[in-house]
């Protein structure tokens, strides 16, 4: 694909010359605050296309906030979104374009979700999970497709299958998705979810009826779940020769000679990164790899597969010496797949730092960018460098930002690549509201102004950006911005936004929304 600026006009104009310089932020100070709106970037528009409570099946019951239930939780877009995918599915017969959007619905808190703030355990296990939306192109506008053909939800009550080694352990079934932090399409056309750590959905949920209670249950969580969207019949299979952990994000791709590859990272503030190759097109057996500092950048050392060293995949990576990162979480690789970008949320309580991880006691964060040689996901060493390190330029320590940057960030968390290669990166503050906004931001990654850094969206109050998915052939870009209002000391009574209505009798809902230049 020939590269074309899909950014905001203000970041096209960021690409002309000047030196390679440290903390340039250039933008007005009060540019970035946190408010009861959002703020959309220079040069593009913006659409609401889903939010919670919005009808996913023509039967469902009307959205009544005040009195969830079970039934409203299944059949409505849910509390909480993170984009996991965007799929084109076949071309129909009418010509209209379509997509499939599919979502991770990472959490669903009491105290936003229900009046007094009373948990309702069987309302909540729906309202988290996996969301498969169907989209259609219409009057020059994405919409959803109320009752489209894949549309559905995974949740709780999900049927899912086990493959792979340790089957015999944990069995070969098991009731329920949980804790889906992330997700990523693959080159094969199904589409890898994210489980995290489902410890306290298993309390949550302990006294319903699919024996979450059970010790033995736990052990069926915290896999690398697939499923083929497209299908609307198909089974999610959980893939233990990925091992057990609990994950923040997955990323797929296949080597030259068609063989598998997902890395993912842990769900920790001092995490590590990992890879599975697989011995071929499959994900039921391969090799797990671990990244461990080397050199000019990381060497993935290769870890035991045998059962007791995949169910408990983090004390494996550790045994060898696994780098710990900052606050691991979402990953992207460029076209070319030369590039492979990690994002890091920081950790205040690191006291020693390295090449990968450059400071002491913040918890802004960094972005790492790993060269793969050859472009080879399989490659033994990729060399890296930091190409962010987040920040209040003006207060905070050691900040890195490119030429002629007309923004800056705190706490990156999700990242995506556009189709002019530039990196977008989605922050989460977790509701603080003290220093900037939560949103999407762009980084050009090549040519002169490589670096440079511009907002296409600053989320409200309370929110965080759940990452963000593209359609060169319409030049949108759909971004989630999750649970807008929900600071630390918000209820959902008292929410620090209503967002996006406004309105005093709506509560805020997360949004999926379109940007189009």
């Amino acid at each position: 694909m020939r590269r074309r600026p899909l950014l905001l006009s203000g970041l096209a104009a960021l690409t002309a010359g000047g030196a390679k310089a440290q903390s340039v932020y250039a933008g007005p100070s009060n540019i970035q605050k946190p408010a009861l709106d959002d703020k959309i970037g220079a040069g593009f528009s913006r659409r609401v296309i889903a939010r919670w409570g919005g009808l996913l099946q023509p039967n469902a019951p009307p959205f009544t906030p005040n009195a969830l239930t079970v039934s409203q939780a299944s059949n409505q877009f849910p509390y909480d979104a993170v984009i996991a995918a965007l799929l084109s599915p076949p071309q129909a017969q009418d010509g209209i374009p379509r997509l499939v959007l599919v979502t991770a619905n990472p959490t669903a808190p009491a105290r936003m979700l229900f009046p007094a703030g009373t948990d309702n355990a069987a309302v909540a296990g729906r309202e988290q999970g996996v969301t498969v939306v169907n989209l259609q192109y219409l009057s020059g506008r994405w919409v959803t497709v109320v009752g489209g053909y894949q549309t559905r939800r995974l949740s709780d009550g999900t049927l899912c299958q086990l493959s792979g080694p340790a089957v015999g352990q944990v069995g070969s079934t098991v009731q329920g998705v949980l804790a889906v932090n992330g997700g990523s399409p693959t080159p094969w056309g199904s589409v890898l979810l994210a489980e995290g750590d489902a410890s306290h959905w298993l309390a949550r949920l302990a006294d319903l009826e699919f024996g979450y209670s059970a010790p033995e249950n736990a052990s069926r969580f915290g896999w690398v779940v697939e499923f083929d969207p497209l299908d609307p019949l198909s089974i999610p299979v959980k893939h233990t020769a990925l091992g057990r952990i609990a994950r923040a994000d997955v990323l797929a791709t296949t080597t030259k000679d068609g063989r598998a590859v997902v890395f993912f990272t842990q769900d920790s503030k001092a995490g590590m990164m990992f890879r599975f190759v697989a011995d071929g097109t499959a994900l039921d057996s391969g090799t797990i790899s671990v990244a461990v500092l080397g050199g000019d950048g990381i060497d993935w050392v290769s870890l035991s597969n045998d059962v007791p060293s995949l169910v408990g995949l983090e004390n494996t990576g550790v045994t060898v010496g696994g780098e710990i990162f900052d606050a691991p979480g979402g990953l992207a690789l460029s076209e070319d797949g030369g590039k492979l970008y990690l994002a890091c949320g920081g950790n205040a309580a690191r006291t020693v730092t390295d090449t990968l991880n450059p400071r002491t006691g913040s918890d802004d964060g960094h972005v790492v960018q790993f060269t793969l040689p050859g472009s080879d996901p399989a490659a033994e060493h990729f060399p890296a460098s930091l190409v962010l390190i987040a920040g209040d330029p003006v207060t905070a320590r050691g900040t890195q930002y490119g030429p002629g940057s007309q923004a800056w960030l705190r706490k990156p968390r999700r990242l995506a690549i556009d189709p002019a290669g530039n990196l977008w990166i989605g922050t989460d503050q977790h509701g603080d509201t003290t220093k900037t906004a939560d949103g999407l931001f762009m980084m050009q990654t090549s040519g002169p102004a490589q670096g440079a850094l511009a907002y296409a969206y600053l989320a409200p109050i309370g929110a965080a950006a759940g990452g963000a998915a593209f359609d060169a052939n319409t030049k949108t870009a759909f971004g989630a911005v999750r649970h807008p209002g929900a600071t630390p000391e918000a209820s959902f009574a008292n929410p620090a936004t209503r967002w996006p209505t406004l309105r005093p009798d709506m509560p805020p809902q997360t949004t999926i929304i379109s940007l189009t230049t």
